[in-house]
């Protein structure tokens, strides 16, 4: 049940502010991850973390700052919140990121111009164990069982 708006505002409205200010919290917890000082290091995926003590303090003060603000929107506005489940984002990333992947196969490289048949025959298998390794992961969090 919503509580009493403050400022009484239609859906569309709703709908708009709500999805805005969504992206923002979103934004200002991998914000918050940063100035805690996370770092990610991967084979060709790297993020530096190289915000100095100061910089960090300043950010994690403007967040506290940020999210009062977002409290009190809410709450005028009677705007609930979105929760996701960790499993729910992954399936969702795992979807896209095959489709993307699929894109890799030497017969959709075309797009590029004729690729090396070399180029195919190197990328094919490994697209497709990676497309498999995916679907293990999305099978893995939806509780689906393994064919292996």
């Amino acid at each position: 049940m919503k509580s009493k708006r403050l400022v009484q505002i239609g859906e569309n409205h709703e709908r708009g502010i709500s999805v805005t200010l969504y992206l923002l919290d979103q934004a200002l917890c991998e914000f918050e991850q940063w100035a805690q000082g996370r770092q990610v290091r991967s084979v060709l995926y790297e993020v530096r973390n190289t915000l100095s003590v100061e910089q960090r303090r300043r950010i994690l003060d403007e967040i506290a700052h940020m999210r009062q603000i977002l409290v009190e929107i809410r709450d005028a506005l009677a705007l609930e919140g979105n929760i996701k489940s960790v499993v729910r984002v992954i399936t969702a990333q795992c979807a896209v990121l095959w489709v993307h992947l699929v894109e890799l196969e030497g017969k959709r490289l075309l797009r590029y111009g004729e690729p090396p048949l070399e180029l195919a025959n190197y990328l094919d298998p490994k697209v497709g164990d990676l497309i498999e390794r995916l679907k293990n992961i999305a099978d893995i969090v939806s509780g689906e069982p393994l064919d292996k």
